[in-house]
Formats: structure tokens, sequence, C-alpha cells
């Protein structure tokens, strides 16, 4: 699972970029002002971004290509040799 989350690290940190200088330039042009961000436009935007990364995610493969035989572990004179798939 954390794989996973890893590659939505880039999408998270860009959001909180984005809603840290919103509020920052929003604070810098009317200080005195109680206007409250639009947080359901950002809202929307986070789970636009979500299901996009989903349908990439879905389409595009990572890692090694399918095929291949597998190996399984055996047990040796030197220990175990772990199992693997031969290209």
């Amino acid at each position: 699972m954390a794989p996973f989350i890893i590659r939505f690290l880039p999408v998270i940190i860009f959001l909180i970029i984005l809603l840290v200088w919103y509020l920052l330039t929003r604070r810098k042009k009317e200080e005195n002002s109680s206007s409250r961000p639009p947080w359901f436009v950002f809202i929307i935007i986070a789970i636009m971004l979500f299901g996009i990364i989903l349908v990439l995610f879905r389409f595009v493969q990572f890692g090694e290509e399918p095929g291949g035989i597998y190996v399984p572990p055996k047990l040796t004179e030197e220990g175990i040799m772990p199992g693997h798939v031969k290209r």
C-alpha cells in the first residue's frame, strides 16, 4: 500500500502548495477581510485529480512485463534459494 500512496504524494504536495499559495495571496490582498477560501472548489479539484490518477493507474502498467516462468524456492545445501521469474 505504501508504494501506491507514494505515487499520490506529488499530487498531494501540489494541492497543499496550491492551498497555501491561495491563502497567502488572499491574506496579502485583504488583511482585514473575513472572506473564506473556496473549500468546495478545492475539494472538487482534489476529487477530479484523484479520479484521473486512478484511471491512469488502471491503464498504465508499472513494473515488469507480464510473462515468464516461475521457479519456486528450493532447499539447497547452502540454505533456501528464493523463488524468482525467469524471463
